[in-house]
């Protein structure tokens, strides 16, 4: 029971929360507003979060968890060339900040553009890590195999994601024209032409060693 009402008032804080950012950005809302907004006390609050910058931080994870969650199943779920799966990761991104933009914006890249990662880079590096994992073993077979290449996991989401992020930057920013996941398919492309290309560099100076 008492456990069940625990959860019940974390759960309505951070609706609270994610809504006023949504709404606001996380600078302009206070810890007052919050409490006002999820009927929950300030002592309450602070019992569960400990502060206004905890309930970010755990806001933080949830949404940037979802986000590479559902990136890591359009991989993983991939059936064919593994370099077109990660085109798919490509695609998925690219569709859920086209389907959330305002939601994407403020809670997540407002906290990587800002000042906020400086001191928070453990939550990114908590997130990352378990959502990496199965993508991880997954490409295991890949790379043994010469399927995919031999690169380290920061590089493939660097290439694969950090494109997604300043096109979807561009479009917010009124650089780009039309609708954002009519570009899907063309970057998605890229992406996958490019891993193919590296892995047929590796592969022919592996043919060449002595």
């Amino acid at each position: 029971m008492v456990q069940e009402r625990s959860r019940t008032t974390r759960a309505n804080v951070l609706k609270a929360a994610r809504e006023l950012i949504v709404e606001h950005g996380h600078e302009q809302v206070s810890l007052k507003q919050i409490c006002e907004r999820s009927g929950v006390s300030n002592g309450s609050v602070f019992h569960h979060f400990g502060s206004k910058e905890g309930i970010v931080r755990e806001l933080f994870r949830e949404e940037r968890g979802k986000y590479l969650h559902v990136i890591a199943d359009a991989i993983i779920g991939h059936k064919g060339d593994p370099c077109d799966a990660f085109a798919a990761g490509t695609r998925a991104a690219l569709t859920y900040q086209a389907k959330n933009p305002v939601r994407y914006e403020r809670l997540i890249a407002e906290f990587i553009d800002g000042e906020w990662m400086r001191h928070n880079v453990d939550v990114w590096l908590e997130v990352a890590s378990k959502e990496e994992a199965p993508v991880i073993q997954w490409a295991a077979e890949h790379f043994a195999n010469g399927a995919l290449p031999i690169l380290p996991p920061a590089f493939f989401q660097a290439s694969f994601l950090g494109p997604v992020d300043l096109l979807a930057r561009a479009h917010r920013q009124g650089r780009l024209s039309g609708e954002l996941d009519e570009y899907g398919e063309a970057l998605g492309n890229v992406v996958s032409n490019g891993l193919k290309a590296l892995r047929g560099n590796i592969s022919e100076g592996a043919g060449t060693s002595d």
